[in-house]
């Protein structure tokens, strides 16, 4: 009975999901929301439909691994060793910040730094899942915030095992394990083993692989690559999901990123979802209920903690107060490590089962609300800019450093955003000597780009002051190609309202973005999911020989009506009449050699008048090792030549019987047609 049993509760736990994110999408709220409240729902302390939640929680660590490794995919070991500032200058001051505050805050409650130092390790950690699972699905995770919060993420991950070697430390009378202290040694070393091992030897192994051609082979490599590395790192005493992120991120410099990363998808999405859900089965709604009052003020402080956590040392880290913002608002909840460590916790005596269950729902509520923070951060910054903050803070210090270098070009292309698209850009325009200048906001792609002489500056494109320094105002083109919807939107609305006639190229992820931006001012915008249909079907109708006028015809056609024919099943499909339709099945393309008694030698094709008298065309004609291309009525026809006739099939045999009638019956079915 026990499989049945585990079936059961996997039905009861999808079942109920599926019903509650419908619901939930319908109305408009984040599908995160909607698994956290299934988790609630089925859980002990709701309905009671699932009693033993332990089957659930294993598959939801599971899933945070896969999302982890996924995660690592589309990273790059360059850009992790570049978050490596980032950690130090935003990670390690949002931590401290964090254990001081909390340690300050709840010292005179506990009469006891111990405990209150543990209370600051809690509030420390964000949720590396649910960040990342939201930053993914708006598209924001290479977006200047979204690279801060994954630094600071990933360095509060890497710092979990360290936690798990003080927390027996803190504990009354307690000392740190020898084992702990050798685990951390050890972890270290297999993070760098990994590393190395993951970027020269996996690539070869999966190199084999892919040779066999065997598709279930290639797959269950890639989950004994991600399971095994988690459970390396795991062993060391480092977290499941360390483990998982540095083996996709050694893999994501491989030419197999790209498929490994598609075999992975469904993985991911699958059993991300039962970590969300396990997350809501840990509350207790009775408790929330009795002690509401407690619980909500609780998450009011967690909030505004973490949020001047991490907002206050991006700020300080030259970043424009809107990143700051943005970086505060990603971060202002509580992570999924930081339930281990309080499970951890009550055992070693810290906190009592009160505050255990306290510390849970307002965790719990912190994560529920990420998505709606996240939401309304972009509003959020606008309002705080207004308010009478030194210009320093609110357009970054190192913008404060480019005011020095005004841009006076005149009929330049403005480039927002100097990521791969970005710099494909500036490269082409470079070759054909079009001026050009580039807003961005990481400071070493900044710092890098201008030591090579390249004409790029820090400054954030949704602030007027900044876009009319770069000369945004005389420029002829803006281009925006950031992966930040909000700033997106953002940047064009003001540059419209600087430039009334400036031309505006605008790349976006999703295609719901299309008619805002158009809205707003744009005058091209470029879906990726949809200009990858456009070029597949360009390619279909260019193997088919449709003229390639007609081709770009359809392309504008499609781009100038925003896609909507490819995007909206209920308009009419697009009906093409093609000026060749049927041709290529009817004509007929043959040779004919002209023997030495064929009638037509050293006679000209005017004399013949081939063309009234069959209807064929004489296309080339070979004489030797000349080929003569669409001969005139001069040309003059000998013997040996060899005439390529087209024209319709009747036409052509017609065409051959007059430039080399048959001989009579001795030469019949000899054949004089060279096909």
């Amino acid at each position: 009975m026990e499989p049945f049993d585990f079936l059961r509760d996997l039905l009861i736990v999808f079942a109920v999901a599926a019903g509650v994110v419908f619901v939930f999408q319908r109305i408009r709220v984040p599908s995160v929301v909607g698994l956290l409240v299934a988790g609630v729902l089925i859980g002990p302390y709701g309905l009671s439909l699932i009693h033993e939640t332990e089957r659930v929680e294993t598959l939801a660590e599971i899933g945070v691994v896969v999302l982890l490794f996924a995660v690592g995919l589309e990273f790059s070991l360059p850009r992790l060793v570049g978050m490596g500032r980032l950690m130090a200058r935003v990670g390690l001051p949002q931590v401290s910040l964090c254990v001081a505050i909390g340690a300050g805050l709840t010292v005179g409650y506990f009469g006891d730094l111990r405990p209150a130092v543990f209370v600051g390790l809690l509030l420390a950690m964000s949720s590396t899942a649910v960040v990342f699972k939201l930053l993914s699905d708006r598209g924001e995770m290479a977006s200047p915030h979204g690279n801060v919060a994954a630094a600071v993420l990933l360095f509060q991950d890497l710092l979990v095992v360290v936690c798990m070697v003080i927390l027996p430390l803190l504990a009354e009378g307690g000392d740190a394990e020898p084992s702990l202290w050798r685990a951390l040694g050890l972890g270290t070393l297999v993070v760098a083993l990994l590393l190395v091992v993951g970027r020269y030897l996996v690539p070869h192994l999966l190199f084999q692989v892919v040779r066999t051609h065997n598709r279930e082979l290639f797959l269950m490599v890639l989950v004994l690559l991600c399971l095994g590395s988690a459970a390396l790192t795991a062993s060391m005493g480092w977290s499941l999901a360390v483990g998982a992120f540095l083996a996709g991120l050694a893999l994501s410099e491989s030419e197999y990123a790209t498929q490994t990363l598609a075999e992975v998808l469904p993985f991911r999405d699958t059993l991300s979802c039962l970590f969300f859900i396990s997350v809501g089965m840990l509350l207790d709604v009775q408790f929330l209920i009795a002690n509401l009052a407690l619980v909500l003020v609780t998450v009011l402080a967690l909030v505004v903690l973490k949020f001047a956590a991490g907002g206050l040392p991006t700020l300080l880290a030259g970043y424009p107060l809107r990143i700051a913002v943005l970086t505060g608002v990603t971060l202002a909840q509580i992570g999924e490590f930081s339930f281990i460590l309080a499970h951890r916790g009550l055992a070693l005596g810290l906190v009592d089962h009160t505050q255990h269950q306290t510390f849970l729902a307002a965790a719990v509520l912190t994560i529920t609300l990420t998505p709606l923070l996240i939401a309304l951060g972009p509003r959020v910054a606008d309002a705080i800019a207004t308010l009478p903050i030194p210009r320093r803070w609110r357009v970054g210090r190192w913008a404060a450093e480019m005011s020095e270098q005004k841009v006076t070009a005149r009929g330049h292309v403005v480039i927002v955003g100097y990521g791969l698209n970005g710099r494909n850009l500036a490269r082409v325009l470079q070759a054909v000597d079009i001026d050009y200048v580039v807003l961005e906001l990481n400071p070493e792609t900044v710092r890098q780009a201008r030591k090579r002489g390249e004409p790029v500056y820090y400054g954030d494109c949704t602030r007027p002051a900044v876009l009319k320094h770069v000369g945004l105002n005389t420029s002829r083109q803006l281009v925006v190609a950031i992966s930040d919807p909000a700033s997106t939107r953002r940047a064009v609305e003001v540059a419209r309202r600087i430039n009334p006639s400036i031309h505006i190229i605008v790349r976006t992820r999703y295609l719901s973005e299309v008619q805002e931006l158009r809205l707003l001012g744009a005058n091209v915008i470029i879906p990726e999911e949809f200009e990858t249909s456009v070029e597949i079907f360009a390619q279909v109708l260019r193997e088919y020989d449709l003229p390639p006028n007609l081709i770009r015809d359809l392309i504008e056609r499609v781009r100038r009506e925003q896609y909507e024919v490819l995007r909206d099943t209920k308009v009419s499909p697009m009906r093409v009449v093609l000026p060749h339709a049927n041709i290529l099945e009817k004509l007929d393309i043959k040779s004919c050699w002209l023997r030495q008694r064929s009638p037509v030698h050293d006679r000209t094709l005017g004399e013949l008048n081939l063309r009234t008298a069959t209807g064929a065309t004489l296309l080339a004609a070979r004489r030797g090792s000349e080929l003569f291309l669409n001969p005139g009525p001069d040309f003059r026809l000998k013997a040996d030549d060899i005439a390529i006739l087209i024209g319709e099939r009747g036409q052509v045999e017609r065409a051959i019987e007059l430039l080399d009638p048959p001989a009579g019956p001795a030469t019949e079915g000899a054949g004089n047609a060279m096909p």
